[in-house]
């Protein structure tokens, strides 16, 4: 008879028991799929599963273990993955009707390490169509709802993944993150996730792009998701690797904290943009942060980083998805937006000039110029931000970390509609959806790590989390102040039908 909590146990925990015999793979696997079968028919997170060759590869664990074999660091240890994952024997949808027969024959370099390191892979997490939006829904598997209020969305495009890791359907996923696709459903999720920084981690054998491209993208990034920062770092340790085209001399001697306590720390709190004004109540939770840090010992600066604002970096950022964006759709859907980008940026001073009386996004503009951009524009771009890139780098000089709010909002209310016309409400204000990247922006335009850590909830019972910014390739840096800070605010609680 398996334990109904061995679920719940944290990856480091589980591996633990593993380790001592306390329990085995089978009974971890078995586990996990109670739960799923608990929990999934009203979260719809869990979307393929592959339990019949889980259940054999477990067994083997077992096996080995008794023998005194170890297959690597996650010896044993059953999971899901994200179904942006290439994974042999299992499906990889995306979301998207044109993959849905898709059959990987083998996995790109992260999730190859994953699965060298010794853990069994069970199951698959939704995400939306492309994993191009920040709610997780697709014409394949449906909607994910947030374990925290069904009416409400878990966030995306890892959005499954949190999920299962908020419901302890799972212990460790793989999330990936160019529009917060790691930091916002951990936030909406109360769950760890990291995005690492930018070339870290391989993106190959991941959808988008294309099944069987070899490219890695800009921006875009792969990362660690959990339930406790120790778990980011174990899977962030064996995540982070050459790429097929850098493996010859590449190497990961990557930056360790330079502080043992969290009172050591200097952290600059930004929270406060007059282009993105969060949450009332979220800024609450970020206020008692700061005094909370404060009596610890913190050195703790308020405003904003080198007297910049996000309108200082958000446009440079749009510009680059729009582009993006457009490189990921199909040849249809390009066309299309092709012929929209044109009236896009033509009306674009019109539309600024009614800002103050209609809802907006921000830099509308750089997103229509950069779905139609050419070659030597790209480049333009690319320079100015890595320009803004070398100026920040100075803001790492006085503070060890930036906290920022991962979006404006907490969790909000299921909206499927056309996406240019989207609003979320927050406190009977009207914003746009897209504004919703804003704060994430200067993480993934300057490739900078950023932690996403639960640090409260709101008045209505949903999770905050805050996003912990470091200096470059200073990962480490990031998930280990996420731990300290556990151990002041108390880190992930469990949704309460979990």
């Amino acid at each position: 008879m398996t334990s109904p909590h061995l679920c719940d146990l944290s990856a480091t925990e589980a591996l633990a028991q593993l380790r001592s015999q306390a329990t085995s793979s089978r009974d971890l696997l078995e586990a996990c799929i109670a739960r799923v079968e608990a929990v999934n028919p009203r979260l719809n997170a869990v979307i393929a599963d592959g339990r019949q060759a889980a259940r054999a590869r477990a067994d083997e664990a077992d096996q080995a273990t008794r023998r005194g074999e170890s297959w690597g660091p996650l010896h044993g240890l059953p999971m899901t993955l994200k179904d942006a994952w290439e994974v042999p024997g299992m499906p990889c949808v995306g979301g998207a009707p044109e993959y849905r027969h898709h059959q990987p024959p083998q996995a790109g370099p992260a999730i190859q390490r994953v699965l060298n390191s010794g853990a069994i892979v069970f199951g698959k997490t939704n995400v939306p169509y492309k994993s191009l939006d920040v709610q997780t829904y697709n014409p394949v598997f449906g909607t994910t709802n947030n374990p925290w209020d069904v009416r409400k969305t878990c966030g995306g495009s890892s959005g499954g993944a949190a999920v299962a890791l908020a419901t302890g359907m799972t212990p460790l996923e793989i999330g990936s993150d160019i529009g917060g696709s790691i930091r916002i459903p951990a936030h909406f999720c109360g769950v760890y996730g990291h995005k690492a920084t930018h070339g870290l981690i391989s993106l190959r054998g991941h959808i988008p792009g294309e099944p069987g491209e070899v490219s890695e993208p800009p921006l875009a990034v792969a990362g660690p998701m959990a339930r406790t920062a120790d778990d980011l770092q174990l899977l962030f340790d064996i995540l982070v690797g050459a790429s097929p085209a850098t493996q010859p001399g590449w190497t990961g001697n990557l930056p360790r904290p330079r502080h043992e306590h969290i009172h050591q720390y200097r952290v600059l709190l930004w929270v406060d943009d007059p282009d993105c004004p969060i949450d009332a109540d979220m800024a609450e939770v970020y206020r008692q942060l700061g005094a909370t840090l404060e009596s610890a010992g913190v050195d703790v600066d308020v405003g904003s980083p080198l007297g910049m604002g996000l309108q200082d970096i958000y446009p440079l950022y749009f510009t680059q998805m729009g582009s993006l964006m457009a490189a990921w759709l199909r040849a249809d859907e390009r066309r299309a937006k092709g012929m929209v980008a044109p009236f896009g940026r033509a009306t674009a001073p019109i539309l600024s000039a009614l800002g103050k009386l209609v809802e907006l996004p921000h830099s509308t503009d750089q997103f229509a110029k950069g779905m139609t951009m050419k070659l030597g524009d790209w480049f333009t771009v690319v320079e100015h931000s890595n320009r803004l890139r070398e100026a920040f780098s100075t803001v790492f000089e006085r503070y060890d970390v930036v906290l920022m709010p991962p979006t404006y909002t907490s969790a909000f209310a299921h909206d499927h509609g056309f996406m240019a016309t989207r609003r979320v409400n927050v406190k009977g204000q009207r914003r746009h959806y897209s504004d919703l990247f804003m704060w994430i922006a200067p993480a993934t335009l300057m490739g900078l790590p950023a932690t996403s850590a639960p640090v409260g909830q709101t008045p209505e019972g949903l999770p905050v989390n805050v996003q912990i910014l470091g200096a470059p390739c200073h990962d480490r840096v990031t998930m280990h102040f996420a731990k300290l800070l556990a151990g002041l605010v108390g880190g992930f609680v469990p949704p309460p039908k979990a």
